[in-house]
């Protein structure tokens, strides 16, 4: 990619040049990633969650529940801790209590609990359109009135271009297709708003986005713990350790840990209208391999919903077609 600016310059969302104490955590994970490195995590950050779709969907409806899954989602914050026990824990590293806690209800276990809870209405090609898939969508919304970011006639094109795909893509639940899949979508959307505005805060808050992921993971871990080993039951002991292995594997350490970061870090260097765009890629890698794992087949409609998903979430990032259709009328 052309013309990237140098780490001083206004592009980068954190001012590398004055850091604080926190964005330290960023500079040393930024210190040798490069435009192309940045790049391949964000591919591999979207094969992560493409397969998170399909193993969740997987695992609810089979040995698992969405509070299963959760939890090993948010034994991510174990790992991290050392990140956050890097601050002061009494002002969460100038966070702030009030905002940590909003944070971590956007992005936390209420967030999860509200994705995962979705797969065990809706299919898995469902989760991959209306959760990751529309991300970018509330992203841009949202920035609109926080951030005062103004979105343009193409913008808003795409994003009517969008919610006719998300329609399309959710009318096997008004069908008969699928009955309660309408209820999966519902709960999807939520999440993908709630992580939408997450995301928006993390930037509208200055919050250093490393710090943020380890401060929602470490609150969700010692606040959903409990909660979940009183009122839930669990399935150690019952499910088979190697079920638990995976789901345990793939829910903490891929997507609760390196999913999360390859996606953040990436922000600073492609910036993050660039690192937006491939969450449109999550879509594909989800139903492609819904349909190949898990044999959940696709309607045209379907398919068609699919195609307008993704030329709506490209049109609403902003993202035109090279060619100008004035240059070639004045020929």
């Amino acid at each position: 990619m052309r013309g990237m600016r140098g780490a001083n310059s206004s592009f980068w969302p954190f001012g590398l040049k004055n850091l604080t104490a926190r964005n330290k955590v960023m500079l040393n994970l930024l210190s040798e990633l490069t435009v192309l490195k940045a790049v391949i995590l964000c591919i591999v950050t979207t094969l992560i969650l493409g397969g998170l779709v399909v193993i969740s969907r997987s695992g609810l409806t089979g040995s698992f529940s969405a509070a299963d899954l959760t939890f090993f989602r948010y034994t991510s914050g174990l790992l991290l801790l050392p990140i956050f026990m890097k601050f002061k824990v009494s002002n969460l590293g100038g966070v702030g209590w009030r905002r940590g806690i909003i944070l971590t209800i956007l992005a936390g276990w209420f967030f999860n609990m509200f994705l995962m809870s979705g797969f065990l209405f809706a299919p898995a090609a469902h989760g991959a359109i209306f959760s990751p898939g529309t991300m970018p969508m509330f992203a841009a919304i949202i920035s609109s009135y926080l951030l005062k970011e103004i979105l343009g006639s193409w913008r808003i094109t795409g994003l009517c271009i969008l919610v006719s795909g998300l329609v399309a893509m959710g009318w096997g639940g008004f069908t008969g297709y699928y009955p309660n899949a309408w209820i999966g979508d519902l709960l999807f959307l939520s999440a993908a708003c709630m992580w939408g505005l997450f995301t928006v805060l993390i930037k509208y808050w200055d919050v250093d986005p490393v710090y943020g992921v380890s401060l929602v993971a470490v609150i969700s871990f010692f606040t959903f713990t409990p909660i979940y080993f009183i009122f839930y039951e669990t399935p150690f002991g019952i499910v088979p350790w190697v079920d638990i292995a995976i789901q345990w594997f793939y829910q903490g350490f891929l997507v609760g840990v390196f999913a999360v970061l390859f996606f953040t870090v990436s922000i600073p260097v492609i910036g993050p209208a660039r690192t937006a765009l491939f969450m449109t890629l999550v879509p594909i890698f989800g139903s492609v391999m819904g349909v190949i794992l898990l044999d959940e087949a696709l309607t045209k409609l379907e398919v068609f919903g699919i195609i307008l998903v993704l030329l709506g979430m490209l049109a609403a990032m902003g993202l035109k077609p090279y060619f100008s259709a004035k240059k070639y009328l004045n020929k």
